[in-house]
Formats: C-alpha cells, structure tokens, sequence
C-alpha cells in the first residue's frame, strides 16, 4: 500500500512540476502527430465530459464490476470471478460516428486476469509474457476492456503502474486482441516551452504506444489536463489509440 501512495505522490510532483511542457514522442509519430488538448479531465465524476480533438466521453459511471447480459467483453471474458464488486469506471467514447464500450479497473493483480493464467482459453503473444508474469506480485495493476463494435472481440489494455515508474526504457503494458498487439512504455523526456529538452529524475510524464515494429504510433501526456497525441492511421486504428490513450488519462479518477 505504501508503494501505491509512493508512486502517486510521484506522479503529482512530477504534473506540478512540468507543468506546460510537451512530450518528446518517438518516430515515426513525432514527424506526423497532431497533438490534441484534453478537457474536462478535472472533476469527470462530477458530470463532466472528457473530450480531446473529435473524440468526447458520452456517458461515465462509476460501478461495481458484476456480471449482466447485453454487454459484450466485460466479466467473463477478462477477470476472474472474484473481480465481482471491485470499483470500476464505465464509459463510452464516440466520435460522433463510432461509439466504443468501456470498462476499467485499477490495482488489479495478474492473479485477477483470465489471460494468460492457467485456466484461461487465451494466450499472450511471446513478446509479452515476460512483463504479465513479472507482475504477478504486484497489485498496482491497471487493466482495461476495449470493445469498439458490439459483438467484436474486446481489446485488452494491461499497464504496470510500478514498472511504469521505475524502467526507463521496458514496457510497462499492453494492448492485445488475438494475435494483434501493442506495447505502452513510458516517456520519460519532455520538451521545455523554450524548446529544450529535459529528462525526469524519476516518473513519466506520460506513454507512447508502438506497435509490433516497434514504430510509435500514439502516445498520452499526463501533464496537466492531459493531451493526446495522434498520427496517420485507419479510422479503426484511430478509435483504438484514443481509446487507449482516454483510459490511460481516466485511471487516476477511477479510486478518487
């Protein structure tokens, strides 16, 4: 539990501290991005709409997790029975013409994952087994179901918040459905309003997600309200990443 607060406390310096900075993003994101401000981050469980360049949050609830009928991708596809009653937020994300299921739950631990346990039907892509099992004892996990089209397959989001934290240059999560994936790995550079570049003693200021080339093809500052940060891609692709990159802003609300 100390560790939890440690790296929230952590976490809040470090937003207060650079504050107005921007990330430095890898390639080939950083030569393409659009970068898009994040409002009504602040206060989201108190009836604010959280919304970023076409994309804005339609409905936000904080809930149990419990298993109902209609829902496609939720218990039962991603955690485990006794994931029943732990607080989740649920929320939907439309662009005005794709609208997106989500559901999210902090301090998870990998015991709490149909996937790649034991007694799950799915499996992990090689790649990234070896971040899942080194979780396995730690509970500041954050884990999210993506469901983009109803009846789809739901994409799962898994973030490290200690490793996150802790290894500069290691995923500290992923992205998956089937075969397809991608990872999430910190960023730890940011550039200074005078276009100078600094590196953060400790913390990240934000993620990039890359895809299986290890291209960076998306990426979320945790400074301030936030900004997203999006390049050239299919407009599937582009629901996915702003999607990921919503959650990834959302898990600080989720436990307030």
């Amino acid at each position: 539990m100390k560790r939890v607060f440690l790296l929230a406390a952590v976490l809040c310096i470090n937003a207060y501290s650079y504050a107005g900075f921007k990330l430095v993003t890898g390639e080939p994101l950083h030569s393409q991005q659009q970068v898009y401000a994040v409002k009504g981050r602040m206060g989201l469980l108190i009836k604010q709409k959280m919304s970023f360049g076409d994309y804005r949050t339609v409905m936000v609830k904080r809930s149990a997790i419990r298993k109902w009928t209609g829902v496609d991708g939720f218990p039962g596809m991603i955690w485990t029975e006794h994931m029943q009653g732990r607080q989740s937020i649920h929320y939907r994300l439309t662009n005005g013409q794709d609208t997106s299921d989500v559901m999210a739950v902090s301090r998870v631990s990998a015991r709490d994952l149909l996937i790649g346990t034991a007694d799950g039907n799915k499996r992990l892509p090689g790649s990234i087994v070896a971040l899942f099992k080194s979780t396995e004892i730690s509970n500041n996990n954050y884990s999210v179901s993506i469901v983009n089209k109803k009846g789809e397959e739901p994409w799962e989001l898994f973030l490290d918040n200690t490793e996150a934290q802790i290894r500069r240059k290691q995923p500290a999560g992923y992205i998956r459905r089937g075969d397809e994936y991608y990872t999430i790995e910190p960023v730890w550079q940011v550039e200074k309003k005078n276009g100078q570049v600094a590196t953060m003693p400790f913390g990240s200021a934000g993620f990039e997600i890359k895809d299986k080339d290890g291209n960076v093809v998306a990426a979320v500052s945790l400074i301030d309200n936030g900004d997203v940060y999006l390049g050239p891609c299919t407009e599937d692709e582009r629901l996915l990443y702003a999607n990921a990159c919503a959650a990834l802003l959302l898990q600080s609300n989720i436990n307030e």
